[in-house]
Formats: C-alpha cells, sequence, structure tokens
C-alpha cells in the first residue's frame, strides 16, 4: 500500500484507524475513527465506495495495513489511494475529541442528549434516561439528522470504542459531541 504525505490529501475520506484514545487525543478534522477492531463491521455503513480511501495510522499499527487492505477489497472499497502515518502529521494540523468522565456527566443537570449508539439487542446495561436518544451506530449515518443541533450531545456505547466512531462521524457533518469515557462500563461502575 503507497504512503501518502500529508500534502496530498485532497478529498479523500480519511479513515483513522488507530484505537479510540489514540484519536480522541488528536486526529485530523473531517476524519472517521473506526479503529481495526471495528472496520470490518461498520465501514460498509460508513464509506462511500465511489470516493477514495487513506487509511490514517500510527506506526505500531502499521503492520495491520495489509489485513486491512484485503478487508477493505471484500468490502467493495476499490479506491485504496493509501495510508498516512498519524506521526508525519503536522501537530497543528490535530483536533481533539471532547471527552467527560462517567461521573461528571452523571452529575449533569443543563438540557443534553445522551445518545447511546448500542443496538438494543446488546443492551443489559441501560444507559441513563434523561434526555436518552438510542441510534445504533450502524444506524447513525442515515439519522443523525434527528438530533438537536441546539443541545450538546454526549455519545455512549459499551466501553468508548463506538461512542468515539459516533463522535468522529458527527464531528464531520457539524456537530460538537463529547465522549463519556469508558462508555457504559464505567457509568455502571459509579452506580454500584
Amino acid at each position: 500500500m503507497k504512503k501518502i504525505n500529508y500534502k496530498e490529501i485532497k478529498d479523500q475520506q480519511l479513515v483513522d484507524v488507530r484505537p479510540q484514545h489514540d484519536y480522541q487525543a488528536g486526529h485530523i478534522s473531517k476524519s472517521l475513527n473506526l479503529n481495526t477492531g471495528n472496520f470490518k463491521k461498520y465501514a460498509a455503513y460508513y464509506i462511500n465506495l465511489s470516493k477514495p480511501v487513506i487509511f490514517i495510522v500510527g506506526s505500531e499499527d502499521k503492520d495491520k495495513l495489509e489485513e486491512l487492505s484485503k478487508v477493505a477489497d471484500e468490502l467493495g472499497i476499490s479506491q485504496l489511494d493509501g495510508y498516512l502515518l498519524i506521526d508525519e502529521v503536522p501537530k497543528e494540523n490535530f483536533q481533539a475529541t471532547e471527552t467527560i468522565s462517567a461521573g461528571d456527566f452523571l452529575n449533569k443537570s443543563d438540557d443534553f442528549i445522551l445518545l447511546d449508539v448500542r443496538h438494543p439487542d446488546e443492551i443489559t446495561r441501560p444507559a441513563p434516561e434523561k434526555n436518552l436518544v438510542n441510534i445504533p451506530f450502524e444506524e447513525l449515518v442515515d439519522n443523525y439528522q434527528s438530533l438537536d443541533t441546539s443541545k450538546q450531545i454526549y455519545t455512549l456505547c459499551g466501553s468508548g470504542n463506538r461512542s468515539t466512531a459516533a463522535a468522529s462521524f458527527l464531528e464531520s457533518k457539524g456537530f460538537d459531541p463529547k465522549v463519556i469515557v469508558g462508555g457504559m462500563k464505567a457509568i455502571q461502575e459509579i452506580r454500584n
């Protein structure tokens, strides 16, 4: 797979496959965070097959590029332009994903939307009910317009992977979401 220079980015789809915490700490604007663990399951929902794709990786993830390329081919992603090493991107071009601890979220009293992106079939730990909206991650691409843009959106999943991916998608659509660190696992630990 061809290595891309940051200056070669035009209008390709940027898929950042780094782990959630790395992505949250700093990423390229409008990049979608589908880490190597959830890329195969969710890419078909979020990637436009008629547009070229660039993978964004950290130097420690370069060994996963061959497998990602195979998965991309299986999914019908034929325009894979290459990969970009995040370590070579100037830091001034980074943006961070805002996060909030589970404890701070549970103490919120203002108006907000709690966006739970888990599929209803997998919900074994119920989310807090205040201002709860459930849109499974695989359906968010078709239903994000139903979210009230005047309210702060907090994304939630089981552990934080999909909520970070959901936040990355919402950021690309002009929203300003915050990820609840640790997801329902962290909320449940506080509740118990």
